[in-house]
């Protein structure tokens, strides 16, 4: 047993690299579900290799719960450590922030279907992960600033086929962008930075280990008539509008 003061896992986190601004307190009503967006700053690329993928699905894992201290002070410490801080702060229904029940990374930008467990579980999940793979992204390439634009957008879902709707929005993203599909014959299932695999298959986790909420994406995943019938769905409109019928609830 490690004593835990011989930790030290809970000293300020200090950094010569300028992070994101904090975000103005924003509350989000734990009924409905929220499609969420951000983009790099004047559209630059935040995800240019697949280590940087990666290190950001590790950041919003690690996030989705409650935390004592930052993604790179949990990376610093040793195996022990790490036994130690899990078991201090379990992960489970009193430390989830937000329900992850969709989401896509894409080379500029990212989307998330979320459905927040408090008000202001949305604001501070996705300032946290904002702030973390900022902190990464720029030691790495030796810059300073912002990479997110401003403050994320977000739209409010009050209905199950709007819902549904949303979800093939983000998983056709892949396909319907030069940048991941620049001779077109990229599938949805092949792309490896979203949660459409998630959805056609069981258990609802990825082969990089992030998981969705599997409730409510079984949940969703029934609605649409099962695993079959939600790639059919989203397969009816390959080389079509995916906005079309939901103009007001896509973010780009």
């Amino acid at each position: 047993m490690i004593p835990f003061a011989a930790v030290n896992i809970f000293k300020p986190e200090g950094s010569r690299v300028a992070l994101v601004m904090p975000t103005k307190p924003r509350y989000f009503d734990p009924k409905f579900y929220y499609h969420i967006y951000n983009c790099g700053v004047e559209k630059r690329t935040v995800f240019v290799t697949k280590r940087d993928y990666q290190r950001f699905l590790e950041t919003i894992e690690f996030y989705l719960y409650e935390q004592r201290i930052s993604y790179a002070q949990f990376q610093d410490l040793n195996v022990e450590a790490r036994q130690l801080y899990s078991r201090l702060n379990p992960k489970g229904l009193e430390t989830l922030r937000v329900r992850l029940v969709c989401y896509c990374l894409m080379p500029n930008h990212f989307h998330f279907l979320l459905k927040p467990v408090r008000e202001d579980s949305i604001t501070r999940f996705v300032s946290d992960i904002s702030n973390s793979y900022t902190r990464y992204f720029n030691i790495k390439n030796e810059r300073i600033g912002n990479l997110f634009q401003g403050t994320f957008k977000s739209k409010e879902i009050s209905s199950e086929e709007s819902l549904l709707q949303v979800a093939r929005y983000i998983d056709l993203n892949p396909v319907n962008s030069s940048k991941t599909n620049p001779d077109g014959t990229l599938k949805p299932e092949d792309y490896p930075f979203s949660s459409y695999g998630n959805w056609i298959t069981a258990p609802f986790l990825d082969p990089k280990g992030l998981e969705i909420d599997y409730e409510e994406a079984l949940g969703l995943v029934k609605l649409a008539g099962g695993a079959n019938r939600y790639k059919e769905f989203v397969e009816a409109k390959l080389k079509k509008d995916a906005r079309l019928g939901i103009e007001d609830l896509v973010i780009e």
